[in-house]
Order: C-alpha cells, then sequence, then structure tokens
C-alpha cells in the first residue's frame, strides 16, 4: 500500500509551486504598479507617516521589490533571491501597518491576509520554485535538477 504522502499526484505535483507563484507574483506586481501608477510621492508621504527613514528612497526601493519581484516570481526567475525582500516587505506592512488592528478583526481588514502572502513566501524561500520555472529550465535551482533526474538529496545526520 502507498503512503499517503507519497507522490500519488506524480508530475502534477509541479503545478504547486507554479500556482504560487503565479498568484503571489501576480499580487506583488499589481501593488507595485498601483504604488507606481499613484505616485511615488504620495506613497512616499504614507511612509513617511510612519516615520519610515528616507521615505523616498524606500518608496522606490518597495516598488521595485514588489513590480520587478513580481514579474520575476511569474516567470521563476532568481525565485529564492526575489522572495527575500517580499518577506521583509510583508514582515514591515504586519508590524508596522496593521499590528495595532490585530490578526481578524469584524468589519476591519486585520493581518490575515499579509501572514498567508508571507507563509506563501516562506513557503517559495524553502521549497524553490519547482522545475515549471525558468530557474529549473535553465538550470539555476539545484532542488529542481535534482527532481528532474529523479533523485532525491539526503538529508544530513
Amino acid at each position: 500500500m502507498k503512503p499517503v504522502g507519497s507522490s500519488s499526484f506524480g508530475r502534477a505535483a509541479d503545478f504547486g509551486p507554479l500556482f504560487l507563484r503565479l498568484g503571489l507574483g501576480t499580487v506583488f506586481a499589481w501593488h507595485g504598479w498601483q504604488k507606481l501608477d499613484g505616485g511615488v510621492d504620495a506613497y512616499a508621504g504614507f511612509l513617511g507617516s510612519l516615520d519610515i527613514p528616507a521615505p523616498e528612497l524606500m518608496a522606490w526601493l518597495q516598488i521595485a521589490a514588489e513590480g520587478i519581484g513580481g514579474l520575476l516570481l511569474i516567470a521563476g526567475l532568481f525565485t529564492r533571491f526575489v522572495t527575500l525582500p517580499l518577506i521583509v516587505v510583508m514582515v514591515g506592512a504586519i508590524w508596522l501597518v496593521k499590528a495595532e488592528v490585530g490578526f481578524i478583526v469584524a468589519d476591519i481588514a486585520g493581518f490575515e491576509l499579509e501572514v498567508t502572502i508571507l507563509s506563501g513566501l516562506l513557503g517559495l524561500l524553502f521549497m524553490g520554485p519547482g522545475r515549471i520555472s525558468l530557474d529549473g529550465i535553465l538550470g539555476m535551482e539545484a532542488s529542481a535538477q535534482h527532481l528532474e533526474a529523479g533523485q532525491h538529496r539526503a538529508v544530513p545526520a
């Protein structure tokens, strides 16, 4: 009998990281575009109201992280590297913007969405982009290469 956690989905399991990347990448690319389209000065003003140092610079860095990072997630290029600044963005959103509200509050958006997005980013960081990604196709991701060859990395004791 096959164990419950076995790869009964076979190659269809490759779609898990793909769907995570597409969903998260779309959300981040869209939010980066919204900040750019709404005016960098307006977003820098919001960051300044949170007492963020160098709000203009931080606005540009966040717009780049979200916009360019989102597009790179969709493509599956430099996936693990791209998740790092986005994780920082989400921790900052929870800590600086949503912490006072709480996790789930009736009639007020708490930080449950940010925690969900953060969890997806952490999943991609540890799991990798999967085979259906530019990282996997170009051989840039060791985990995708091992999976492609049917090999499993040994876990050190």
